[in-house]
């Protein structure tokens, strides 16, 4: 007779997590593609360029011995063969030989070196 009362709830729990949280990771990719377009189309509307609203990093290099970059948050790692800067939107790393930072404020820097690659994480 008990077998006949088994609980149905562990065959329910796994049903139900391959399909309830199914689209929880697209929804949000979904408003932040939104989001980006937005501030994309009211860029074109003030006729402003898009970077000034979207927050979104500068790169500016001046052949391989030096690099501005501009709206950066922070400086999560720095040596000489590497500099790693959080933006707004993502990582960007450095990687070269006798990298020095010459001057930072709050939303620029200069880097000058050998750099050989740029990347975003």
């Amino acid at each position: 007779m008990k077998d006949n009362l088994k609980s149905s709830h562990k065959k329910f729990k796994k049903n139900a997590k391959n399909t309830l949280y199914k689209g929880f990771h697209n929804k949000n990719k979904t408003k932040q593609s939104q989001k980006i377009s937005c501030l994309e189309e009211l860029s074109n509307r003030l006729h402003l360029p898009g970077d000034i609203l979207a927050g979104a990093p500068i790169i500016t290099a001046t052949g391989r011995n030096e690099l501005c970059l501009e709206n950066y948050k922070g400086i999560i790692e720095y040596n000489g063969n590497l500099i790693k800067v959080q933006t707004k939107s993502c990582k960007i790393c450095i990687e070269g030989k006798q990298l020095n930072i010459l001057y930072f404020t709050e939303d620029e820097m200069r880097i000058t070196g050998y750099i050989n690659a740029i990347y975003y994480q």
